[in-house]
């Protein structure tokens, strides 16, 4: 549904982003600038200013599969990007079961997010020190010597709220003020990678 400045969001659909959070899909991010970007819900969001933004889980990439293409290579590690959601995975790049791959499908581990993901410091950027679990997940902290994350029950329960944090490879990358789950959004259709058959 798309709604202008004269027609209003339903209220519904404003009820529901105040409550989960707005909805963010990189499909759509592909069609879009990011000076501006909108919800559906008629809201301005995903600023680069410093305020944060509530986002909702994407239930299809959390209950069937996450969809990646490769982001990155830095730090001595692969980074990948979720074709919808902007979930991130970071590999070393020694150990990276999808090396070859230019586009898989990747469910989530379901026990890593029961009983926490058990992780190593993979680099240190942007004030942050950046962590990856065996299963991918990466997670930026202002602390050093983690050892183990686990998603706190707001994370859950409400998603998450997310800051700007920088802009790389024609993606802007977004962190959790909660959990440390970074997100990262097309920011440039024209230089972010764009073969998303799914």
């Amino acid at each position: 549904m798309t709604t202008t400045a004269t027609q209003p969001a339903p209220v519904w659909m404003r009820l529901s982003c105040r409550i989960w959070g707005h909805v963010v899909d990189n499909h759509v991010f592909r069609t879009t600038s990011d000076q501006a970007r909108r919800c559906r819900c008629g809201s301005e969001y995903l600023p680069r200013t410093g305020e944060p933004t509530h986002v909702r889980h994407t239930l299809s990439c959390f209950l069937r599969h996450h969809t990646y293409v490769p982001l990155i290579d830095r730090d001595g590690v692969h980074e990948y990007v979720c074709v919808r959601c902007g979930h991130p995975l970071a590999y070393p790049a020694a150990a990276d079961p999808f090396a070859d791959a230019s586009i898989f499908p990747k469910k989530v581990r379901y026990a890593c997010g029961v009983f926490g993901h058990r992780v190593t410091a993979i680099a240190t950027r942007n004030g942050f020190v950046e962590y990856a679990c065996h299963c991918g997940h990466s997670f930026l902290k202002r602390a050093a010597g983690t050892r183990k994350i686990r998603h706190p029950l707001i994370c859950f329960l409400t998603a998450h709220r997310i800051r700007f944090v920088e802009e790389r490879a024609g993606y802007a990358e977004y962190v959790c003020e909660d959990c440390g789950h970074p997100f990262c959004f097309v920011a440039d259709p024209q230089f972010a990678v764009t073969s998303v058959a799914t």
